[in-house]
């Protein structure tokens, strides 16, 4: 009898305990998912930035989802449809096109999905992490200034400028090379084509070099481009490496270490301007870290506490 009453005793125990397991409330799951829309991920600072934005969410076991343009904007616009159709919280966007994007992302933003973007205004966005152009460019002719100030006491030599003016804010950013060159006395000649990647820095100096190889330095709107400059120029016998200079906006790891190796002009790409890091409350931080903690408070919907992005001039170390 007792043996029975044990067996019971137990039987009941465990149906409590499956009842008292079955009713528990399910553990609210507070991860969410970016998208992540980049231009071209060939761009050395476009790689740099969503590599760091990936490494943060993943910290705190939140995902990403990355999409590269390759710099066409219809690969864009169907990219950021498919964010939608995963039903995303948020995207963050490095537009090809600001024009041609915003029917789309005004039909992400319908959708709820929070966007942020960087690199220039994007009709719809929620949050847009910019700089002064102008002033971005203006601050990498300086270093030109300086530099030329420096190494011949003058400011009267000929300086080539790549520029990029496919968007509003591209273009600001090349007035502010070239105005800023101009005004300070150099001899300014401007690619009439433009360029945004290496291969094409590379191939339109060496195209206009025979007509101004005395020229003493080139000024890029970005530092891909300057790389590609950097190479031409390097692989010149009759240039001396110490008198040239090469300067641009935005930067990377790798584009760090290039700019080290001007110190012993194994190099000649000297200093670019980068994106210091946007301000959150009150403190400068990390560009990509800072980007993640915007869209991540955007998200959950409390104050980003953002007053914009600094840019730091970038020289040897």
């Amino acid at each position: 009898m007792k043996r029975i009453f044990s067996l019971i005793l137990v039987l009941v125990l465990l149906l409590g305990i499956s009842a008292c397991t079955s009713e528990a409330e399910p553990v609210e799951d507070d991860s969410f998912t970016i998208g992540l829309s980049m231009n071209d991920m060939g761009n050395p600072f476009i790689s740099f930035v969503a590599g760091g934005i990936e490494e943060a969410a993943k910290a705190e076991g939140n995902m990403t989802q990355l999409a590269d343009a390759a710099g066409n904007v219809q690969n864009q616009i169907s990219q950021i449809e498919n964010f939608i159709t995963m039903k995303v919280d948020a995207i963050f966007i490095f537009a090809t096109d600001p024009v041609a994007l915003a029917d789309v992302v005004t039909r992400a933003h319908e959708a709820g999905i929070k966007i942020v973007t960087a690199g220039g205004n994007l009709d719809g966005a929620d949050v847009v992490m910019n700089v002064d152009q102008f002033k971005w460019g203006e601050q990498s002719a300086n270093l030109m200034v300086e530099w030329s100030k420096s190494v011949f006491t003058n400011t009267t030599g000929k300086v080539i400028v790549l520029k990029v003016t496919n968007t509003s804010e591209a273009a600001k950013r090349s007035n502010g090379i070239i105005d800023t060159l101009t005004n300070a006395g150099f001899d300014v000649v401007v690619a009439e084509t433009e360029a945004l990647t290496a291969a094409e820095g590379r191939s339109i100096i060496e195209n206009m070099w025979q007509q101004n190889s005395d020229a003493i330095g080139i000024v890029t709107y970005n530092a891909d481009t300057a790389s590609g400059a950097n190479e031409f120029i390097m692989s010149l016998n009759n240039v001396d490496k110490s008198k040239f200079a090469i300067y641009s906006c935005d930067t990377s790891d790798a584009i760090q270490a290039l700019i080290n190796q001007s110190k012993d002009n194994q190099s000649v790409f000297r200093g670019t301007v980068g994106i210091g890091g946007p301000e959150i409350d009150g403190k400068i931080v990390g560009l990509p870290e800072g980007t993640y903690t915007i869209i991540s408070r955007l998200i959950q919907g409390v104050d980003i506490g953002y007053a914009g992005d600094a840019v730091v001039s970038i020289i040897p170390q």
